[in-house]
């Protein structure tokens, strides 16, 4: 019989969060549920406890594999989910019981190829923080043009609109039909080639897809790690932000998305180097480095032709700030804001 959901769960180092990440898709009201454990070479105890769920319960399976990443993680979950619809879930996170019963549901009524939700913030301890929702209700989009729609809100919202993004990236909140998936030959790249591989897989798909639903509920419970960014600052991250901005471009080119998607992906290259410039000037590296990597992003020529088509006079006050002190590398300007930010 084939299970109506395959649920992976890539795993590395979360031997305190497992279980009940595990007991909460072991509680799922939607019968026929498969899960599939993958174990990114964990170097705590998580190998065993996967065998041990899988020597207890016949509908879970375990991969042992090298260690490789996120992206390549799901990636073989992918290679071996046999249902019909396939889910992600980090193994740091846990589900709502009746989250895989009304998103199946509805991707069975309607026919859906994927179904997005939204997710409920919680801190490491798994105190609630906050929520993120899509919309107020539930929406059906139909036609190429309103998928596409979507996926230019996935990207990131009309430089217009105050939010940043008007629907979440990450894979871990939507449903998605396996048929398709396989069908076009989708997976995951690598987060340690392209950052935010999440982003990159939902647009392909949303770009293969027919029918797609979003609901207003959040079912996904998230914790939002508080590991002091001194610990995982990367250097040279900012030339991933600029693949990526790259490979975005060109996929939606690719796929005929067009109707001012590039301001879209301005925006969100904007965004994630507006961050990333925070991250390094309130991180543990010294000074010194901090100036030479701030000043190597703003004299980048990749800014050129962004800062000549957006419109930065529509953005809102703080950001505009911050991006007047990128195109003239302002260093204390930036040093000031990043302080303030954080």
């Amino acid at each position: 019989m084939i299970p109506k959901v395959s649920v992976i769960v890539p795993i590395y180092n979360v031997e305190k969060y497992l279980d009940q990440c595990v007991q909460a898709l072991l509680a799922q009201t939607l019968s026929d549920i498969e899960i599939i454990l993958i174990d990114d070479e964990s170097p705590d105890n998580c190998p065993k406890i996967c065998d041990d769920y899988a020597a207890q319960y016949p509908n879970i399976k375990v991969i042992h594999k090298k260690n490789a990443g996120l992206g390549m993680a799901c990636n073989s979950g992918l290679d071996v989910a046999t249902g019909e619809y396939v889910a992600f879930c980090d193994s740091d996170d846990y589900v709502d019981s009746d989250m895989y019963m009304t998103m199946y549901n509805v991707a069975q009524k309607y026919t859906c190829d994927a179904v997005f939700t939204g997710l409920k913030r919680i801190t490491m301890a798994g105190i609630p923080t906050g929520t993120v929702t899509h919309q107020k209700e539930f929406k059906l989009y139909k036609s190429k043009n309103e998928i596409h729609t979507l996926l230019k809100d996935l990207i990131a919202s009309d430089p217009y609109a105050r939010e940043e993004r008007a629907i979440q990236v990450s894979a871990k909140v939507v449903l998605y039909r396996r048929n398709l998936i396989e069908k076009k030959h989708l997976r995951f790249v690598s987060e340690r080639i392209l950052p935010s591989e999440d982003l990159i897989f939902n647009v392909d798909v949303l770009a293969n897809s027919n029918i797609v639903c979003v609901l207003p509920q959040t079912f996904y419970n998230y914790r939002t790690n508080p590991i002091s960014i001194s610990h995982t600052i990367k250097k040279d991250k900012f030339s991933l932000f600029k693949q990526l901005y790259i490979e975005i471009t060109d996929r939606c080119h690719r796929l005929g998305v067009e109707d001012n998607v590039q301001l879209r992906i301005q925006r969100m290259f904007l965004g994630y180097t507006r961050n990333y410039i925070c991250n390094i000037l309130n991180s543990s590296i010294t000074n010194i480095e901090k100036k030479q990597i701030t000043s190597s992003i703003c004299k980048d020529g990749i800014w050129k032709p962004i800062w000549k088509t957006y419109p930065l006079s529509v953005m809102p006050l703080p950001h505009r700030i911050f991006t007047f002190a990128m195109r003239h590398n302002f260093y204390s300007l930036l040093l000031v804001l990043a302080k303030i930010k954080k």
